[in-house]
Order: C-alpha cells, then structure tokens, then sequence
C-alpha cells in the first residue's frame, strides 16, 4: 500500500480575523511538490474550522511515514507544538519540522523531544529525498539539509543548495481544496501564487538575507503565465495575488507577467514592491500599472526617520524618496498598503512618533493608502539586527516553546522600559483601526464591520492625540479574538 505523509499547517492567532478565510497552506504544498508524486500527500489546517486534532486522528495512519510541520516564529509554533504533541500520542512515525523558524535555528528545533528531523531551507528535494528513506527503512543520515539526532543529539547536516525555480513541478494546490482558501479583494476572487523567491536587498530586519541568502531566484515570465492560465482554467478567480518578495527588482520581467496576465482577463495584487525599484519606474509605468489590472500593491516604508532607516534598518532609499514614492499612487485606482515598525533598539521615543505621524499623513492622501497597523519590532533569528543583539548580550529563548510566545502585538524588546512598552502596544493596538481594510476582503459579519468602523474616528483621536489611557476597547478587543479563535477550532 502507498505510505503517506500527513502535513500540518498550524494556526497564526489573530493573522485572518479580518479575513473570511485563512491563505492557503503554500509554504507545505511547495514543499510536497517532489514528494507528492511517490506518497500520498494529507494536510491538515487547523486554521479551518472543525475539530484539528478529529482531522489529524483521521490522516494518520499504519503507513503514515511522517508527520511533518511548518512555523514562522511566533504563535505558529504552539500552535504546531500542540499538534505534535497530539501527533506523538497518535503514531510512532517520526516528526519532521521544516518552515522559517526551523530554518532559521534548526539546531535549537533539532534538540526539541517533539522533532525528530528538521528540513532547514526549501523543502522540496530534502522532504522527498528524507520521505522515501523513512518509508523504506534506509539510513537517513547524509541528506542535505536535514538533521537528524545522532545519541540524541542534533546532528548537522551538508548543506543544501538553492533551488532552481524553474526545475521545480508546480505548487500541488490539487491537494487541498482551494474553495476553502477562495479570498476576495473588492468583491473579485484572488488566487495566490509565487513567482519568485528571495530579494537582493540588505535589510537588516529580514529573514530573506539567511533564508535565501540574499539572491533572487525568479521563474522565467513564459512559465508563470503558463502555470498560471492553467490554474485559471481549473480554479475560478479574477485576481492573481503574486506572493513575490520585490517584484520590481526584474522590471522587464515584472512587465512582461502584467502584459501577460492583462491578455488573460487577470488584475493582480502585489505583495512586495520597494521604494528605490518603484523610483525607477516611470509615470507611463505606473498608468500601465493601472490598465493591466493591479488592484494593489504593498511598500515596506517601515520607518519614518532617516535616523533609523540608515543606521538601524539599513534601509535604501531616503524618507524624501519614500515620501515622494508614496505620493505618485494619489487619485489612482491602485491600493497602497504601506507597512511601518516601531519599538526598534536604539531608535528613540520621539522616533517612533514621527514614524506613526508620517503614517497617518500617507493615510490622509486618500481612501486608497492603507496601513495594517504599526508592527511592535520583534527580532527574527537570522537578521542582521538580532546578530547585534546577540553580540551585545541579549538572552533569546533557548526553547520552541518560548518563541511560540512571540507575538506583533506585543513588545518583547522593552521588557526594561515598563512605559515605553506600555505606549508601544497601546499605541499599536489603536493603529489597527485607522485604516479602510474592511472594505477590501469583504470579511466578517455586519456587526464586526460596523464596530470597526464606529471605533475609527475615536482609534484616530486616540493616536493623534497620544489620549491612550484608559483603553477599555482593547479588553473587548481580546474577547472578540478569543470568540474568533474558539469558533474557528
């Protein structure tokens, strides 16, 4: 009989509250794509509704080879540690942990008791190439990118080397069913897809410098819009929501994809676009933009200061050239989210006012500028700037399950400065609410819609006037999250 892999996506608390439903599982579908071919592939979302662990019991089975998880640093991992946990009770096959954060420390997950072997990097060959040696009783030593315990204790493996894009099968959406995962943006349904993977960039706040080493690996633009026309044909949707990066970073790439997906009928949404490539395209570039159907696109401005941008996030680009990015998108049809962080090490009160008042003022250039929320500064492993920190002395969690407390929401580098955290998550609450994102994904009921937006004028006062105390809107905050998660599982 075919031995099977069961994969399990955990959940991300409070990530698609304003959501209908959850992104799909890509991170565990790109990873199954070798391995799909030879075993058969059960996911499990405990980001669905119904009984996760009911749904786990049912696809584990006497010829499940492993069970295998993903995590980003944060919730993701309790999440994921409760379902290994049940998943130990359940079988004896092994427990493989792969994702972001087991990338980025894959000796610390290695050493945990609820993983056997951990995938560091991109998944697809090293899941495989692990998948078929379980499944046949063969020595699982000497696989790149995979450790392993050797005497119980994580042993390191050979690295692996990137992956040609463009010799990979296609992401096996088939196996999950994607009317569970059927986003829309203003009333139109998206489907998600990444056509390229890593950015050049050297931020020294992003993961992409370690987990992709810093290149960018783009699958050639005649690809894309094959894979794509052929998911357009099994999969109803209008919008392609392009997962890139920097999308820009290849502008004549960029362009043939948009010229492309404009002959199929297809709008899109960008996920990343960063100032400097955006400088370098014309005003006849960004009409294109409009005509060829992108509906909108995302900036990682991230600060307000050049101070900071410089010197603490190694950011290209001035705040005048940001600013001035920024402003080009006025009056036109293309949303712009803007995202921005706060509560840095070494970046000052005052700062971090400027930042929230230079976001306020993109958000006054029209109904078109979004900001999710100001982002509490959290340092991921593989930064430059947690290196720093780390050279400077600063303790890390040392277990899986102190990173599983990792949250945006809160602020974990000013557990010293009891006041500057305060304003750091009363602040950051509050800027959850100043934008128009409700009206965008159409999610949640009436009521939910209609709170949100009563609460907006009071969430701006709030911030413009740093009038944060008391908050009681942020206790019903958490009770509408806990109703959300409970419902949700």
């Amino acid at each position: 009989m075919k031995k099977n892999l069961v994969l399990v996506q955990p959940g991300i608390g409070d990530m698609d509250m304003f959501r209908d439903k959850p992104t799909p599982p890509l991170g565990l579908l790109a990873a199954a794509s070798v391995a799909c071919r030879e075993f058969e592939v059960r996911v499990v979302d405990q980001r669905l509704p119904g009984d996760w662990r009911a749904a786990l019991a049912a696809a584990i089975d006497a010829d499940t080879a492993a069970v295998c998880f993903t995590a980003m640093t944060g919730q993701m991992i309790t999440r994921a540690l409760e379902a290994a946990r049940e998943a130990r009770r359940l079988t004896a096959a092994p427990l493989v942990w792969g994702g972001i954060h087991a990338s980025l420390l894959p000796e610390q997950a290695a050493a945990h008791e609820l993983a056997d072997y951990v995938v560091e990097g991109e998944g697809e060959n090293a899941l495989a190439e692990l998948a078929r040696r379980l499944a046949s009783g063969a020595d699982t030593a000497g696989i790149p990118g995979v450790w392993f315990k050797r005497d119980g204790r994580p042993s390191a493996p050979a690295p692996q080397e990137l992956l040609d894009v463009n010799a990979l099968p296609p992401v096996p959406y088939h196996l999950v069913d994607m009317e569970r995962y059927a986003q829309t943006y203003n009333g139109r349904r998206m489907f998600f897809y990444q056509s390229s993977r890593g950015c050049p960039c050297r931020c020294a706040y992003c993961y992409n410098r370690a987990f992709s080493r810093g290149r960018l690996r783009a699958k050639h633009a005649d690809l894309v819009l094959r894979e794509i026309k052929e998911l357009r044909e099994k999969y109803d949707f209008s919008l392609v929501y392009l997962l890139d990066d920097n999308f820009f970073i290849d502008q004549g790439r960029a362009m043939t994809i948009l010229k492309g997906l404009k002959a199929l009928g297809l709008g899109c949404v960008l996920q990343g676009v960063d100032i400097e490539t955006l400088a370098r395209l014309s005003d006849a570039d960004l009409d294109f933009l409009e005509e060829a159907g992108v509906v909108r696109l995302a900036i990682g401005v991230e600060s307000g200061v050049d101070r900071v941008r410089r010197e603490i996030l190694n950011k290209s680009g001035s705040l005048e050239l940001a600013r001035a990015q920024v402003a080009r998108f006025k009056g036109r049809s293309i949303a712009v989210l803007c995202s921005f962080i706060v509560g840095l090490p070494g970046e000052t009160l005052t700062e971090i006012r400027e930042t929230m008042r230079f976001g306020m003022e993109i958000l006054k250039l029209g109904d078109n500028f979004r900001i999710p929320q100001f982002y509490i500064f959290a340092p991921y492993p593989g930064t430059e700037i947690y290196a720093g920190l780390e050279r400077k002395g600063v303790a890390f969690p040392g277990r899986l399950e102190d990173w599983g407390r990792y949250e945006w929401d809160y602020s974990h580098m000013h557990e010293g400065d009891p006041s500057m955290k305060d304003f750091l998550e009363r602040a950051c609450f509050v800027s959850k609410f100043l934008d128009r994102k409700m009206d965008d994904y159409g999610a949640g009921s009436a009521a939910l819609r209609a709170l949100y937006y009563l609460y907006r004028p009071l969430a701006w006062f709030r911030l413009r006037t740093g009038f944060l105390k008391p908050l009681p809107e942020r206790w019903g905050y958490g009770l509408l999250k806990n109703f959300f998660r409970a419902t949700a599982h």
